[in-house]
C-alpha cells in the first residue's frame, strides 16, 4: 500500500509504504496524481516502490496476453522457454482452482 501525505492545496507532497502521521491517506499506485508525483520527484526508492506496487497487475496482463496469443495460434506455447512455459503452468495450475468471486483471489485493485 502507499499513503500520501497532502499539503494545503491539496497536492500530494510525500508518498510512503507505511501510514505515518500525516501521510494516512491510502492511495492506489496507479492514480494518475501518483504517477504524476512519483514522475516529478524521481526519487529512485519511490519509482522503485510503484514498480512492486504495479507488478501483480502486470503479471495477470502477461499472463492474459501469452493465453490469447496462443488461443488465436499467434504463437505456440512451446515456443516459449522451458522455465517460462514451467511458471505459466504453475500459475494457470493455480488460479485455475479457484472459483471466481472466491474471497482467497483478490485482484491488485482491492488490496490497495
Amino acid at each position: 500500500m502507499l499513503y500520501a501525505k497532502r499539503d494545503g492545496n491539496g497536492e500530494i507532497v510525500t508518498l510512503s509504504g507505511s501510514a505515518s502521521p500525516g501521510a494516512d491517506e491510502i492511495v492506489q499506485a496507479t492514480d494518475g496524481e501518483v504517477v504524476a508525483f512519483i514522475l516529478k520527484n524521481s526519487s529512485t526508492s519511490l519509482s522503485s516502490n510503484y514498480l512492486n506496487q504495479t507488478d501483480a497487475g502486470m503479471i495477470r496482463i502477461v499472463e492474459d496476453l501469452i493465453e490469447l496469443l496462443v488461443k488465436k495460434n499467434l504463437i505456440m506455447f512451446t515456443e516459449l522457454p522451458q522455465a517460462a512455459q514451467q511458471k505459466i503452468l504453475a500459475r494457470n495450475q493455480i488460479r485455475s482452482t479457484f472459483q471466481s468471486g472466491d474471497p482467497l483471489l483478490v485482484d491488485e485493485e482491492d488490496l490497495l
